[in-house]
């Protein structure tokens, strides 16, 4: 017992953070830059690219953050608005651009063993299909459509910069609507809300811990190994997931049943989850209480937690905490009944990660923008259905995630479980990221920023046009 209770007491003083100086290097940057990062976690190395108007520079670190290599090319032109992903072979790192219409693909090639930039454009030929992902597995890039109306998957496979094809046919398969109706894949992707598009998927990375923001969409895409789990929590009673196994070009379905909550009337009871080390964690609330239940992958229950109005939350680590716009913003709530009632009556969420072998879980609610342009920007590439976040305009995750709280009212409380759920004891204080995003706020004049997980540790990145060089911390 005395093991355990000093193995609890690192765990509270490992929960504060504050930055560290890795490194920097000079860089002669004329331009403002979108930064695109790759980690090689199993080479002990990461890969920006820098990209402006004109040019695109390759910049290769090793696991001290040290300059050790670097390329440059002009930039595609226009008509390729972004970096959509990567793949590498050996020494090869090919980035892959998109451009508007999805009618091809423009691939430029980083020798760095030749020292040399290659170029291709590939073509993409779809037939009534739509895209559903864009997403890099193991260093693959992977384009993953819908076949209209069916269940039927095409998943076009980008290696080496050649273009591979496989299918998967799901028809037989069955999927619940959100009110239980029997539906193929194509009904259910196209469901939309307040917090997803049709057709749209949120990326759940373990780059950084994802935003309640993120993690508030209905519709969500998680990767493990070299499997794809999309989930899906329109239907409040079930959550589906659907898994693709990239070694096999197989699919595989599971059904989660929600905690059962009463309905009431006019206070209907509200669900979302989330997917991390093969378990799936449930959150179900209505305004006086929240469920959260803790399952295995084969949806066996591990734990369960509930937290009503009027008690105190036995299973929280943390204050109830509220940012209003801004981490620099933010008041402490004294009872659970605020907690409770914001999650109800905001976009409710849940999200995971996994520090030192501890599963720190945030549970809460963020408003929408309180500035409509995300809301406007959605609705122009949806129609009438709204995201939180929408299709995003940068592929890169963490920057989208690091901003994602900005004029938002965001309320949460932190918790600490171990790997199998059991809760853990003791005050946390502060989580890196929170941390990491005090500092951006506080240097909010840096430019061409990174954000990246190496080794368990996370790291910012960001330039500074007065001193011409990129400095990196460690959170």
């Amino acid at each position: 017992m005395k093991k355990i209770f000093c193995c609890f007491i690192l765990v509270y003083s490992y929960f504060s953070f504050s930055q560290e100086f890795v490194s920097s290097f000079g860089l002669d940057l004329k331009r403002k830059n979108a930064v695109f990062q790759v980690v090689e976690e199993d080479k002990n190395k990461v890969s920006l690219f820098f990209n402006d108007s004109k040019q695109v520079r390759m910049i290769s670190l090793d696991e001290n953050l040290n300059k050790t290599d670097s390329l440059i090319t002009d930039r595609p032109n226009t008509d390729y608005d972004d970096i959509i992903g990567y793949s590498i072979s050996e020494d090869k790192y090919y980035l892959y651009w998109s451009e508007g219409k999805n009618k091809e693909i423009f691939a430029q090639c980083f020798d760095t063993k030749s020292k040399n930039v290659s170029t291709s454009t590939i073509n993409l030929v779809f037939d009534k299909e739509k895209i559903l992902k864009k997403i890099t597995v193991n260093s693959v890039f992977y384009i993953i459509n819908i076949v209209k109306n069916t269940s039927i998957l095409h998943i076009y496979i980008l290696k080496d910069g050649k273009l591979d094809k496989k299918i998967i046919d799901l028809t037989g398969k069955t999927f619940l609507t959100n009110d239980n109706q029997k539906s193929n894949l194509w009904e259910i992707v196209n469901l939309s809300g307040l917090t997803d598009l049709s057709l749209y998927f949120e990326n759940i990375s373990n780059e950084t811990p994802p935003s309640l923001t993120i993690s508030s969409s209905k519709k969500k895409v998680y990767v493990e190994q070299n499997k794809l789990y999309f989930t899906f929590d329109h239907n409040f009673g079930f959550t589906q997931l659907l898994g693709i196994d990239f070694d096999t070009f197989s699919a595989f379905q599971k059904t989660y049943t929600q905690p059962y909550m009463e309905p009431l009337e006019y206070d209907n009871p509200i669900s979302n989850s989330f997917f991390i080390n093969g378990f799936i964690v449930q959150l179900k609330h209505n305004s006086s209480r929240l469920i959260i239940t803790c399952k295995d992958f084969e949806g066996n229950e591990i734990k369960t937690y509930s937290a009503f109005s009027g008690r105190e939350i036995e299973f929280k680590n943390s204050d109830i905490i509220q940012e209003n716009g801004s981490v620099k913003n933010t008041r402490i709530l004294d009872k659970s009944d605020q907690l409770i009632r914001k999650i109800n009556s905001l976009n409710s969420s849940l999200s995971c990660s996994e520090i030192e072998g501890k599963i720190c879980l945030t549970i809460g609610a963020v408003s929408d923008e309180q500035n409509n342009n995300a809301m406007l920007i959605a609705g122009m590439v949806g129609g009438l259905s709204g995201a939180l976040i929408g299709a995003a305009i940068s592929s890169n995750y963490s920057m989208n995630n690091l901003n994602s709280y900005k004029n938002r009212k965001v309320v949460y409380i932190n918790c600490l479980f171990d790997e199998q759920f059991n809760h853990i004891k003791g005050e946390v204080k502060s989580l890196p990221f929170d941390e990491l995003r005090k500092f951006d706020e506080k240097n909010n004049w840096l430019s061409d920023k990174t954000i990246f997980k190496m080794n368990s540790n996370l790291y910012y990145g960001a330039y500074s046009l007065s001193e011409k060089k990129s400095t990196f911390y460690k959170f």
